[in-house]
């Protein structure tokens, strides 16, 4: 007896299977960019990173119906329009650390809700290469401007050994030499210069790390850093704190106000006026280096050195690193202004 033939499938059931396999295929082909945009991160050598971030943002353009799909900086954010989508790039799990935006363009299509999520999965994984890459450039630098700033250290202490220290050595050995006759001048003479060359000594070792930070605590190692410069005139300065900061705090705070002062006098210009406040407040310890010179272009100054000291950039990093903030503004003609928060632990 033959089979009898199947119904003809109805004309709903028909359209449920389209839709179905519709939706498969869908859910197939963003499932194949978030696995391909994984796979050329992960094969991308730094330099690679930004052109396959490129690559990625037009696959996703395609992916949710747009023709043309970026990836955009902070600050070259194209203008938003109706028929354009904005993904912000972010690490994740970093809630703030954003490196960019995924921009899709020219819209011809209408992207779901699945669209969207896979989408949103997208700007994670990129965010999460390029937060990774710029972290590295930023140590890479920190790390050059370190040892940078370690080497003019060691060029400054060797000039002052070099010029003060040790012809004050070579004079007071010379003099001792001519008193072996006796002569009560020349032993007068040794002793000034020995005391002279205790000064020198002092002097040095002040400039590398003052030992009046540890004996005295910072008040007292600030008003020393204004009296050396000879420019106690020129600076108001105010410290109010209870109990004393935890070592590293203190050494911070420290090397905040020398760096804050020495951006000053190299920038602010003859007759700017300095401000220095430091205490507490909400449970955080509070740094504040002011001036109302001739500023500086910001962008500028955080790309290089200075010359004297680490460098903003790298304090910046310390403070970051203590779980602080550092807040630096300035714009030619306006002055600048640091302000440093370092959480009370």
């Amino acid at each position: 007896m033959l089979p009898r033939p199947s119904p003809a499938l109805s004309t709903e059931t028909a359209s449920d299977l389209r839709a179905l396999y519709r939706a498969a295929e869908a859910r197939a082909a963003r499932l194949r960019v978030l696995v391909e945009a994984s796979r050329t991160l992960a094969a991308s050598a730094p330099g690679e990173l930004d052109t396959a971030a490129q690559i990625i943002a037009a696959e996703a353009a395609h992916l949710a119906g747009y023709a043309r799909g970026t990836i955009a900086s902070i600050d070259d954010l194209p203008m938003a329009g109706e028929d354009s989508l904005v993904i912000p790039l972010e690490a994740p799990g970093s809630g703030q650390d954003r490196v960019g935006m995924l921009v899709l363009e020219q819209r011809i299509g209408t992207p779901t809700a699945d669209d969207r999520e896979a989408l949103g999965i997208l700007g994670q994984l990129v965010g999460g290469a390029l937060a990774a890459h710029a972290r590295e450039a930023r140590l890479a630098t920190l790390l050059a401007e370190l040892l940078g700033a370690q080497e003019a250290e060691r060029t400054r202490v060797a000039h002052e050994l070099h010029d003060g220290v040790a012809q004050t050595a070579a004079a007071m050995a010379r003099r001792l030499d001519l008193a072996t006759d006796g002569d009560p001048a020349d032993l007068i003479m040794a002793a000034q210069q020995a005391r002279g060359l205790v000064r020198e000594l002092r002097q040095v070792i002040s400039g590398m790390r003052p030992p009046v930070l540890d004996d005295l605590g910072l008040a007292a190692a600030l008003r020393q850093l204004i009296d050396d410069a000879g420019a106690a005139q020129d600076v108001t300065f105010d410290v109010k704190l209870g109990a004393r900061p935890p070592t590293l705090v203190e050494t911070a705070m420290f090397r905040i106000v020398q760096e804050g002062l020495n951006n000053a006098w190299a920038h602010a210009g003859a007759g700017a006026h300095v401000t220095i406040r430091v205490g507490e407040t909400d449970g955080h310890y509070r740094v504040e280096v002011g001036d109302n010179g001739a500023g500086f272009d910001l962008r500028s100054r955080l790309a290089s050195t200075t010359g004297r000291g680490l460098g903003l950039s790298y304090m910046r990093e310390r403070i970051n690193r203590l779980g602080g903030t550092l807040d630096i503004s300035s714009a030619p003609g306006e002055g600048c202004r640091i302000i440093a928060e370092i959480p009370a632990r």
